[in-house]
């Protein structure tokens, strides 16, 4: 006979599981009406397994209402990410960006507080170690996760901020609270963000962000360089105004229509 908080743990399991795949199924986020509808449960009950799903990173809120799958879903298997239709659509326009430039480039989502790398087409490595798809990095010291907080409103970043532990990765780390926020603030009025020598002394980072048809940010990617070229001319001359271009035909392929953010030099 089963005991009954081990009977209790595989219902939940179960019931967790299917508003996963409610979720994920829908073309669009669902409320908390619509999940509770789908999956036979009273809206409290749904409200309760939701919220445990986006704490745990597996669900994610949109517009205060609507829910959608987490970034933290894509860990789970490589092969996802490699059938995925975002890196489909994404790759060949990364990998002529990154032939052009002769940089390493690279796709990432937000997970909370740290990024999941998607793909990446490296030209020069700058780390000890690979970075894989499904690779989680603290956004605080990325140039894409950056931009991808930079997206969210000023009270949802405070909110992801507070709950940082900002490990100082390098002497040029932010670790500061209130001057990471303002960093995000910079960054969402220049449009693009920048890591200058916060994961690596020798990396100088620029990320954009892509839109989905929704409106709303897809993912990232970012352009690696050596941190002694960030100084040059080339960079607001040919790097952004590039990135930016890239960066408005894939959202435009990904069904965005909507005004894409200009490079201002």
């Amino acid at each position: 006979m089963t005991p009954p908080q081990e009977g209790f743990s595989i219902k939940s399991l179960e019931r967790g599981l299917s508003i996963l795949e409610i979720i994920g199924k829908s073309p669009h986020p669902l409320t908390i009406t619509e999940i509770s509808q789908q999956n036979n449960l009273n809206k409290a009950t749904a409200l309760r397994f939701v919220r445990a799903l986006c704490s745990l990173g597996y669900a994610t809120q949109e517009n205060g209402k609507r829910y959608s799958l987490g970034a933290k879903t894509l860990s789970f298997g490589f092969s996802f990410l490699n059938r995925s239709n975002l890196i489909m659509a994404v790759k060949p326009y990364l990998d002529e960006l990154s032939s052009k430039l002769q940089k390493s480039v690279n796709l990432a989502v937000l997970d909370e507080d740290h990024i999941v790398f998607l793909y990446r087409k490296e030209i020069k490595r700058f780390l000890k170690y690979d970075m894989y798809p499904g690779l989680r990095i603290p956004a605080h010291c990325l140039s894409s996760g950056k931009v991808l907080l930079a997206a969210l409103s000023d009270e949802k970043v405070q909110t992801i901020i507070n709950g940082m532990d900002l490990v100082p990765v390098t002497a040029k780390t932010i670790t500061s609270k209130e001057s990471l926020f303002k960093e995000i603030v910079a960054t969402r009025k220049r449009g693009y963000g920048i890591s200058d020598q916060e994961l690596s002394m020798d990396l100088y980072s620029l990320a954009v962000l892509l839109f989905n048809h929704q409106g709303t940010p897809a993912a990232a990617f970012n352009i690696s360089m050596d941190a002694r070229d960030k100084n040059k001319s080339m960079i607001r001359r040919m790097v952004l105004p590039m990135m930016f271009e890239c960066g408005k035909t894939v959202s435009e392929i990904l069904g965005f229509k909507g005004h894409y953010p200009e490079f201002h030099s």
